[in-house]
């Protein structure tokens, strides 16, 4: 007999049930195994084998359960759950709950290939917790459905530290892990790894068998099987340089959560491209509005800003929510047709824009939300800090002291550290104002990009006005003209 708890099966259900790569399918089968190092409990979902180890002292058998199971005996409390063997291929679970004692038989089939599943590499390398989201962030990325590369799949470079998933329009990569492996290797999406019920436990390691990779959490270890048989695309060559941006836009973490939040209640006309604007034009705005609207919605980041160029470029409002929900700081434009740029100290984000003529204008009259005031995005840097001036120090002054025992007076030997640090005061001052007059010169910019508008506007005016002027003095003239002949 095998006793587990009504907990342990709430703990379980979960995540296998998130693991099953076929929802429609049957559900996988839960084997326990117990002994003396402790009891195992394991299914095979799919794509992915998962283990969940308990210490102690167990009986030594294995029994195999279907999963229901665990629906049927999960609670909230430690009360127990006893398995026994009641005869050839069934399985009695006893268990208490509040409609009282309950006793059922099940089915106990051992699945095709139990005795191949595979065991825990003996070398685990430590890695941030954050990995389970970062490969469940890669998941939302990956496309299953492309045949010609491998695009299901996630890539782990161990020689890079690096997941990397694309699907063709889009592209992850995160940085900053420890793999046990040289090469590159392609294991399947695992989106399951962010479930609630692995949040905050520790460790996280991560190793390698022949087959598998091993992804330990705590008490549980996940299996995802090498694909060695498909092709995925050189993804580090495309990625640009952000150095190379016509266009840097920095994004404070208030207006990234608001922008995120607000993006899928924006007006929308075409449910395939759900296209948005980016707008970089004195202030960071992002417009929409549907087919046969004439006035605009537009969002308005007040705790953001931008350097460079001015820029509006059209995208599908589904990558711009997926790089506020990543939390990505800054977004790189080179162009109102090239890809964009979204990054942060360990992620980068690209994405495809859509055609430049989508792109939404602004107008006086749009619908204008403003993000509500919080901290403001960090500046963007855009030149290399001054060098440093050491201050003077006392060997210097001593120095100026004996050159006036030698006949110089007091005033020389100070003149020149003076003069230096008045230089060294007005060229930190003109370093440090160069932001405020890059600012200046973009509101002007701007100022004179309106003016111009206007003045092309008074012109017209002008003109039409100087047409109709004369038509009334041809008039009045003919008018005098019939007059003089008498009629």
């Amino acid at each position: 007999m095998i006793t587990i708890t009504r907990r342990l099966a709430a703990q379980l259900r979960p995540v296998l049930r998130r693991a099953q790569t076929n929802r429609r399918g049957p559900s996988p089968a839960v084997g326990f195994t117990g002994g003396k190092e402790g009891l195992i409990v394991k299914a095979d979902c799919g794509d992915a084998i998962i283990e969940y180890r308990i210490p102690g002292t167990f009986h030594e058998e294995t029994l195999w359960l279907p999963f229901d199971l665990l629906t049927d005996c999960e609670g909230k409390k430690d009360d127990p759950v006893e398995l026994e063997a009641s005869g050839e291929h069934q399985v009695t679970a006893r268990w208490q709950d509040r409609k009282g004692p309950q006793l059922i038989s099940y089915d106990a089939l051992t699945p095709v290939g139990a005795v191949k599943f595979p065991a825990r590499p003996p070398d685990l390398t430590a890695n941030p917790t954050r990995l389970l989201q970062a490969m469940a962030d890669a998941s939302e990325i990956a496309d299953p459905d492309n045949t010609r590369y491998a695009l299901g799949n996630l890539q782990l470079s161990g020689s890079r530290g690096e997941i990397a998933a694309t699907d063709g329009c889009q592209l992850l990569i995160q940085k900053g892990f420890a793999f046990p492996w040289p090469d590159d290797l392609l294991v399947p999406r695992a989106k399951f790894l962010a479930s609630p019920e692995l949040s905050g436990i520790e460790p996280v390691v991560v190793g390698k068998n022949s087959n598998h990779v091993a992804i330990g959490v705590g008490p549980w270890t996940f299996y995802l099987r090498v694909d060695t048989d498909s092709r995925f695309p050189k993804v580090g060559q495309s990625i640009p340089n952000p150095n190379t941006a016509k266009a840097r836009c920095r994004l404070s973490a208030d207006d990234t959560r608001f922008l995120a939040e607000t993006l899928p209640k924006l007006p929308c006309d075409d449910e395939d491209n759900r296209h948005v604007t980016l707008d970089l034009n004195g202030h960071v705005a992002v417009r929409a509005k549907l087919a046969d609207q004439s006035t605009p919605t537009e969002v308005v980041l007040t705790n953001s800003h931008f350097t460079g160029d001015t820029i509006r470029i059209s995208m599908n409002r589904t990558y711009l929510a997926r790089a506020m929900r990543l939390g990505l700081d800054e977004i790189c434009l080179y162009g109102n047709e090239t890809a964009l740029l979204g990054q942060d100290e360990g992620r980068q984000y690209v994405w495809m824009p859509l055609s430049k003529d989508s792109a939404i204008r602004p107008k006086k009259d749009a619908l204008r939300i403003e993000s509500p005031k919080g901290s403001l995005a960090v500046s963007i840097p855009e030149s290399p800090p001054p060098r440093r001036i050491p201050p003077v120090n006392e060997t210097a002054t001593n120095t100026s002291a004996k050159a006036e025992t030698n006949g110089r007076a007091a005033t020389d030997g100070q003149a020149k550290p003076e003069a230096a640090n008045r230089r060294t005061s007005k060229r930190k001052g003109a370093q440090q104002n160069i932001a405020g007059l890059i600012e200046q010169a973009e509101k002007f910019r701007a100022a004179a990009h309106d003016l111009t508008h206007q003045a092309n506007d008074l012109v017209k005016a002008l003109k039409q006005h100087r047409r109709q002027n004369r038509v009334i003095e041809t008039t009045l003239a003919s008018i005098r003209q019939i007059k003089g002949l008498g009629v």
